[in-house]
């Protein structure tokens, strides 16, 4: 457990922010495979014989705690220091979010015209620091930052970092296929493999600080636990035994009214075609919890006035030094960020498109063991094509302000940022994130039987 404090400090301190993962990319019709995390419905009917993907990394924070200038990246890359530079907007309740997503070797098939399964595998991270004393935050990392008084009053204080692992399976299918309108749906059953998982918690903790004695005066609760706190190294295992099950559920509903140029085209051609002139989905993702069994917990009771500078050093240290400690041990069970996610997308013209999407998390964000799908929604413009698809995309996300981005997908390679032109103009960003994957896909025609003699 001794690593916590810097684990959550290094969070902060770096955290950038943007919400989604591979954001602006699951709009494209083009995006196969990797769009099933966000509707499993968009297996059914896709633009793809077989999607192989190889690997696909997305990174995305979010936080209301710290902005950075972009541009002295620029200036002087080899001085920067994250901890020196930047914005803080200390506060009384601060939060964080963080996401890394790795989609490792996966694929799609189609069993039919109506049926389809995908396979897949993923390795993934999140953090939530939630409720956070900001201006605390800042007297642990300097004695000296802040040079006057506070109150502390934090409550419903929570983080949980947690890693696991997923196996899935998808299935696909359509519903209703007539004239005008068009009906899929999909569902993903995954199976959980607990990678481990750090989480402070607490109900209040109310005080003062004095800026003249530096002393902290505080009364409340304060409890860690760390299901790797038997390993030497407090790492992330895979092997620890731990799993579980969840699943993704999702529809997708199509209007389609008669497109000129898909008339001479025989039905296995049309598969190779968008048909729609608008399309709707929703879904529910990361349905599922991990159980990780005889986790310590170690519980204290926050009472008295202690030296602030005591928790400069080892933070973990200086609590059993100043108050009373009790140790549990007991099951704990993390429950999956679970989202409700909708989208919109309607095209234009022949390859020009307009979408939104956006996610609302479901959890409890009080409480404990629990992770959060930040709510967001994000707006998307783009070109597509069979070869080629660029897009520009504005987002609205939760802890952080607006940020607008760029992707591009062109053949098997695919790569973007939630926020990389929003960067380029604000000289306390609080948005960073990317994303690149490559994959080998295997399109349906494009042109009828006829046309190919």
């Amino acid at each position: 457990m001794r690593n916590i404090l810097l684990f959550i400090t290094i969070a902060t301190i770096s955290s950038i922010a943007v919400a989604q993962s591979y954001s602006g990319k699951e709009t494209d019709n083009y995006a196969g495979i990797t769009s099933l995390a966000s509707n499993p419905a968009n297996l059914a009917d896709s633009r793809f014989k077989t999607d192989i993907n190889l690997l696909q990394v997305s990174s995305t924070t979010s936080n209301d705690y710290y902005g950075f200038n972009f541009s002295e990246l620029f200036e002087d890359i080899g001085n920067i220091s994250f901890n020196d530079s930047g914005t803080r907007f200390p506060s009384q309740s601060n939060n964080v979010y963080q996401n890394v997503d790795v989609l490792l070797p996966s694929f799609m098939f189609n069993l039919s015209d109506k049926h389809s399964l995908a396979i897949t595998t993923r390795a993934r991270g999140y953090m939530n620091l939630r409720e956070v004393n900001g201006n605390l935050f800042e007297t642990f990392q300097s004695g000296d930052v802040l040079n006057k008084d506070f109150n502390i009053d934090m409550e419903n204080l929570n983080t949980t970092a947690h890693g696991w692992g997923e196996l899935g399976l998808t299935y696909g299918f359509v519903i209703a296929n007539g004239e005008r309108h068009f009906i899929k749906g999909g569902i993903t059953g995954k199976y959980l493999i607990g990678a481990g998982g750090f989480f402070m918690n607490s109900n209040s903790i109310n005080g003062s600080y004095d800026s003249v004695a530096e002393t902290i005066t505080a009364d409340g609760d304060l409890s860690f636990a760390s299901t790797t706190a038997t390993d030497s190294n407090d790492d992330f295992d895979f092997g620890s035994g731990s799993s579980g099950f969840g699943g993704d559920v999702g529809f997708v509903y199509e209007y389609r009214p008669a497109l000129k140029n898909d008339k001479k085209m025989d039905s296995l051609a049309l598969r190779g075609h968008n048909q729609y002139r608008i399309k709707l989905g929703l879904s529910l993702t990361d349905l599922g919890s991990i159980t990780y069994n005889d986790v310590e917990v170690n519980n204290y009771t926050v009472q008295g006035t202690v030296d602030a500078n005591d928790f400069e050093e080892d933070f973990e240290q200086a609590l059993e030094d100043n108050y009373t400690e009790t140790t549990t041990v007991q099951n704990i069970t993390v429950e999956l960020p679970t989202a409700l996610r909708y989208s919109l997308d309607v095209r234009v013209d022949r390859n020009l498109y307009v979408a939104a999407v956006g996610a609302i998390g479901l959890n409890d964000s009080n409480a404990a063991y629990s992770n959060n799908h930040v709510n967001y929604t994000t707006i998307v413009p783009r070109y597509e094509s069979r070869l080629f698809t660029l897009y520009s995309n504005i987002s609205f996300v939760e802890y952080a302000d607006m940020t607008w981005g760029a992707g591009l997908r062109f053949g098997p390679l695919s790569v973007g940022s939630g926020s990389i032109l929003s960067n380029l103009l604000t000289d306390d960003s609080r948005a960073a994130d990317f994303y690149v994957g490559l994959k080998i896909p295997f399109h349906h025609r494009i042109k009828s039987i006829k046309e190919t003699f």
